[in-house]
């Protein structure tokens, strides 16, 4: 039987402070990767981690068994059926953010009903949201060169609100330089667990059940609370 001795990895590269790379240079930092490093060095199982690429793309190869772990993913069940699903890691809200000029500030997601959206390409927030930005919202789901792209949209009345993850969208403000212009809404659009994704097309998928005990362990020493917060309260790599 094949057995895993390394582990490919990747993740987004834009998305604080889960998954981020730094712009100088591509290194895949945030907590998931650092955790994944941390995780697999117990497991004695050494890390390759890829390039940056598109979301959707990393879901794709992963499926097919070009990549074995995602690091950093909402959980929804068509990914329960397609890939191993690790212990949740944390838990995450996700923020509405919206143009200052907007006459009336949305309380509900049915006040969103109307006006122009706008979600990054390929992001998912849980199955929740889709369905009901399928079925009730006008979102703009175009790719763009750089993220900050999406403040901008906001900032030149292109569209009225953005829905992101929270802390992202919290980086995203005061990297586009946008808080004259952008407001946070207190109420999230969605509250998800994020997971590592494991490929059920390579036999690194056998490490999975000793991957969650070792990620438990983390959980119960303090290990993983300790990292989470030294990357929420750091500048991040963008």
């Amino acid at each position: 039987m094949e057995t895993c001795t390394q582990v490919k990895l990747n993740g987004s590269g834009v998305w604080y402070p889960v998954s981020m790379r730094q712009k100088t240079q591509d290194v895949l930092g945030g907590v998931f990767p650092e955790l994944a490093g941390d995780i697999f060095q117990t497991l004695d199982t050494p890390v390759e981690i890829g390039p940056d690429m598109p979301w959707n793309r990393l879901l794709t190869l992963l499926e097919s068994g070009s990549y074995d772990v995602l690091a950093g993913a909402y959980f929804t069940k068509p990914r329960q059926e397609k890939f191993g699903v690790s212990q949740a890691v944390m838990t995450e809200e996700v923020g509405v953010f919206i143009r200052k000029g907007l006459s009336d500030r949305p309380k509900t997601l049915e006040d969103l009903v109307g006006l122009r959206g706008v979600v990054p390409f390929g992001a998912s927030f849980g199955e929740d949201f889709d369905n009901f930005a399928a079925d009730k919202l006008t979102i703009d789901r175009q790719p763009v060169d750089e993220p900050n792209t999406y403040m901008r949209l906001l900032m030149e009345d292109k569209a009225d609100y953005l829905v992101i993850a929270r802390q992202d969208g919290a980086m995203m403000i005061s990297e586009a330089d946008a808080g004259d212009h952008v407001v946070e809404l207190p109420w999230p659009a969605a509250v998800n667990t994020l997971h590592f994704l494991f490929s059920k097309a390579t036999p690194c998928i056998a490490l999975l059940e000793r991957f969650n005990a070792v990620l438990e362990a983390r959980k119960a020493s303090g290990a993983l609370e300790a990292l989470i917060k030294l990357h929420q309260v750091s500048e991040g790599d963008g």
